[in-house]
């Protein structure tokens, strides 16, 4: 129990918020999958726009020679 607390300590000290991983832990399975696959998704959309945004800037790109 005392490794535990100087771990949970230890944790604090280097900006973990613990709070996070209680709430988390507070879901059921299925719960933590759909955060998982809407988070997911977001970063999927994200590098969609990515590439869309990098494709639009490459095809308006001036030749360099």
């Amino acid at each position: 129990m005392v490794k535990q607390v100087q771990a949970i300590e230890e944790a604090e000290r280097a900006g973990f918020d613990l709070s996070l991983v209680d709430e988390s832990l507070k879901l059921t399975h299925e719960e933590r999958a759909l955060q998982h696959d809407q988070a997911l998704a977001l970063v999927l959309e994200f590098d969609q726009l990515r590439r869309e945004r990098n494709a639009k800037f490459e095809s308006t790109a001036p030749a360099t020679r």
